[in-house]
């Protein structure tokens, strides 16, 4: 009598465990879906304001790019909600394809792609345009995570620990710069490092690795005469007020001009081509010049949400593979956030990297949302933390 009250007494605690892991799970699911959806609306609005002057330049319509990203946020849903109910472990076996097919759009893009601003990043596919490069951060982030996994054991080895590395991060970022684009490279490399850190790999080999990487970007950077102007503009801006240092200077007078509350929506001033790529590298400066101090805080309040939840998600992924998977969507769009608003504010650099779920592009938004789905799938399967 006694044993068969201790069993019923088990279930039911085992029971009550799963339906608060459950619950836990649920709420950490809304949180990141809440966010998100709170981004997208505030990139669709700040895109209609940035854009329509171009719009009207370039297409005679004021919602020409609205209109663009609109349809992105339509496809962005549907791929997201699949990519929720998909079991994030089907990764593991769909690892290679995809990363197959990333190499091949890569390599496609440079044989076929189309060329603006001096870069070499799109594929036309019909009334669609399609940037490999935003595949290729998925495809680093699986197929890391899948070999990282499979060589759990062995990874004390220098060869078992670089050869995944260099054939994964290696080829990718190899073809990104021969496009070329620095700034997604670094991304990807970066991506690549939280992805090792949380794997079975000793500490001290992924540090060093990451000290060798800080050293091939600043040889990168220095390489090229463009990169060098980005730089020269980054540190003293004022002193090329008419080249180098031309786009961080208006986005600093944007910024400037909306102090606490903003000058309104839709009154940007900076939008009239004194802001180059208002509506994508800068749509911060007009969430800044028209939402004031309270809405770019916000925003930067909203991806620091973002990164801690994803964190939550990568700390009770049930396996390797789903927190490692986990950790590199959360770094992924944490530090391009973080890239984009730097170069904004004048801390980083400018790279051309966009802001997700807010800046105007078709392609990085419907891959951060099919990402997002899949982090969603992991958090409702977790565990404990």
């Amino acid at each position: 009598m006694t044993a068969n009250v201790t069993s019923i007494a088990r279930i039911r605690t085992a029971a009550r465990q799963r339906a608060e892991r459950a619950r836990s799970n649920s709420r950490t699911s809304t949180v990141l879906l809440l966010v998100t959806m709170m981004l997208v609306v505030i990139g669709l609005g700040e895109t209609m304001s940035a854009s329509s002057t171009v719009g009207i330049h370039q297409a005679a319509d004021r919602f020409h790019f609205f209109k663009r990203q609109l349809l992105g946020v339509g496809i962005g849903l549907v791929v997201m909600a699949v990519a929720s109910r998909v079991p994030y472990r089907i990764y593991r076996k769909a690892a290679l394809p995809i990363f197959l097919v990333t190499l091949a759009g890569l390599v496609a893009v440079l044989a076929f792609g189309t060329s603006e601003g001096g870069a070499q990043r799109w594929l036309v596919l019909g009334p669609l345009n399609f940037q490999p490069s935003e595949l290729a951060k998925f495809g680093v982030i699986v197929m890391l995570a899948l070999l990282m996994e499979r060589k759990a054991g062995n990874l004390e080895t220098w060869g078992h620990f670089l050869t995944p590395v260099f054939f994964v991060v290696g080829s990718v970022a190899a073809l990104v710069m021969a496009q070329p684009d620095l700034g997604t490279t670094i991304l990807i490399g970066a991506v690549a490092m939280v992805v090792l850190w949380v794997s079975p790999a000793p500490g001290r080999k992924v540090i060093l690795l990451g000290l060798f990487g800080i050293l091939a970007t600043l040889f990168l950077a220095y390489a090229a005469d463009y990169r060098m102007d980005r730089i020269v503009g980054f540190l003293n801006p004022w002193a090329h007020p008419s080249d180098e240092g031309y786009q961080l200077i208006q986005g600093y007078y944007a910024l400037g001009d909306g102090g606490i509350f903003g000058v309104g929506l839709g009154a940007s001033r900076a939008r009239w081509f004194y802001l180059p790529n208002a509506h994508t590298d800068f749509i911060f400066a007009i969430i800044g010049e028209e939402t004031g101090l309270i809405g770019a805080m916000t925003v930067i309040a909203l991806f620091a949400v973002l990164t801690v939840t994803g964190w939550i998600v990568a700390s009770r992924a049930p396996d390797r593979f789903g927190r490692m998977l986990a950790a590199g969507i959360t770094a992924w769009l944490t530090v391009q956030a973080l890239i984009n608003i730097g170069g904004v504010l004048g801390v980083m650099p400018i790279t051309g990297i966009a802001l997700p779920f807010v800046s105007f592009g078709s392609t990085a938004l419907i891959m951060s949302m099919a990402a997002l789905g899949v982090l969603v799938n992991v958090s409702q399967q977790g565990g404990k933390a």
